[in-house]
């Protein structure tokens, strides 16, 4: 991601957190500051599972059952509510913080979160935080010492490894973007895994080794340590990001060959003999099914700078591939039982997004032949957020770290608007985002839930 050595300002704190701070209706409780989200309940009452999380147009952050019911203010806000752990009293709405980007645990019992806080005209402090869904309680992880973002609105990109033990994050330093992984329950010092431009990583499943592409090398770190070291595994260009396969065994990624690009997958044992799989386009986005037995990828057969020109499945064991759909696609998302595949097409026409989905029979289903794919069924036609804008445009990455799929693979979640917003049009009120859950069996209308311009799903 490209990081803009933007600073924030005072000014322009109070300007994004006093937009529609009247409307706001808060329920819950705030963050206490000094706690720690690992003390607190047992862990069968803490972890907090099937919810979605949100923030809310003054920068401040929910969670929230898909029906639009519980909704708990994790963030801001001053009055008495109640939990689990009896009642407790919030702080009042600071108007010199804000949050950004939260992120879920994949147990579901932490939420990784950005804060801005500004005062006295001062540079902004930007810190990681964490939080407890239930406790509410919150403590610093990472305190960055240059004020910049590493995409449009993001301070910084939050991305839990699989065992929920370890936080990666990039951030902007006064040397450029660098890539770190800190210990959460330990309080160890940062690792610095890598530093430079452009950079994209994933984990492997079990939590202990990292792929990186750093400009045009992919690197794999085998092993998180202070003596840190990559090892470079190829040389390549034309995606973003390196996927590990759900067992960690294979890596995909795209070359340049002779005939043009190329999807391949190699052995992380055997890096030394990668398999070809599929020709692709100029630039081209893929992530392994959950079932690892085929990899979904999206590509451009011409240089266009805006959109995706078709959806394949490919099978990792065979290569042989099934189109899901030909048309402009901006981002892809595997359900997580693996039978679904969910995308946001672009209406060039009526210029709105559109998120589709599609039923996918995976090639290992006994007695089907591959190559069933359901039809594909609009879900919703919206304008996303600015920050839902940025998440779609960097699809493969947040894929990892943000669901906008229900663990029951049976709903999605999105904040933006059904139409225009006049947010720049002179005599117009601003109409502002919503949440929406969207139904992906039945095709019931979409529900608006809340008003807010990020949400993401729990894992499970």
């Amino acid at each position: 991601m490209t990081t803009f050595r933007a600073k924030f300002t005072l000014n322009l704190a109070i300007l994004l957190l006093a937009c529609s701070w009247l409307a706001c209706q808060p329920t819950g409780s705030l963050e206490q500051d000094g706690g720690s989200p690992d003390s607190g309940p047992p862990a069968a009452v803490r972890v907090s599972v099937d919810r979605i999380t949100y923030v809310n147009s003054t920068g401040d952050v929910f969670t929230i059952k898909a029906d639009g019911s519980d909704r708990r203010q994790l963030t801001g806000g001053a009055q008495v509510s109640s939990g689990p752990t009896g009642p407790f009293l919030a702080q009042g709405i600071d108007f010199n913080s804000f949050y950004a980007w939260p992120t879920w645990s994949p147990d579901g019992a932490r939420l990784a979160v950005s804060r801005v806080r500004t005062s006295g005209g001062q540079d902004a402090e930007v810190t990681i935080q964490l939080l407890d869904p239930v406790t509410v309680r919150s403590r610093t992880v990472y305190d960055s010492d240059f004020p910049g973002l590493v995409a449009d609105g993001s301070p910084h990109y939050l991305y839990w490894s699989p065992d929920s033990k370890n936080l990666s994050f990039l951030a902007a330093t006064p040397n450029g973007l660098a890539l770190f992984v800190t210990d959460t329950g330990t309080g160890k010092p940062h690792i610095g895994v890598a530093r430079g431009a452009p950079l994209y990583y994933s984990w492997s499943g079990d939590g202990n080794s990292l792929a990186v592409h750093i400009g045009e090398e992919i690197k794999l770190f085998r092993e998180l340590s202070d003596q840190i070291s990559g090892e470079v595994l190829a040389t390549a260009r034309g995606f973003r990001v390196p996927a590990f396969s759900p067992d960690g065994q294979w890596l995909a990624y795209v070359d340049q060959t002779e005939s043009g690009g190329a999807l391949f997958i190699v052995q992380v044992d055997d890096p030394d003999h990668p398999t070809r799989l599929t020709s692709v386009g100029a630039f081209s986005a893929f992530m392994w099914s959950p079932t690892g037995e085929e990899l979904a990828v999206a590509d451009q057969l011409t240089a266009n700078p805006m959109a995706f020109e078709r959806l394949r499945v490919v099978s990792a064991s065979s290569g042989q591939e099934r189109t899901v759909t030909e048309e402009p696609l901006l981002a892809f998302y595997w359900s997580p039982d693996g039978r679904r595949i969910a995308w946001v097409g672009l209406e060039r026409e009526q210029q709105t997004f559109e998120w589709k989905v599609s039923s996918i029979v995976p090639g290992i289903v006994p007695g089907i032949v591959p190559g069933a794919i359901g039809e594909s069924r609009s879900l919703f036609s919206f304008y996303p957020s600015r920050e839902v804008f940025t998440m779609l445009s960097y699809f493969d990455q947040y894929a990892y770290s943000h669901s906008p799929w229900s663990p029951d693979s049976s709903h999605l979640v999105v904040a933006g608007t059904e139409r225009m917003p006049f947010e720049r049009r002179n005599g117009h009120t601003p109409t502002g985002a919503r949440v929406f859950v969207l139904d992906a069996e039945s095709g019931t209308p979409p529900q608006d839930i809340s008003e807010g311009t990020l949400a993401f799903w729990s894992w499970n």
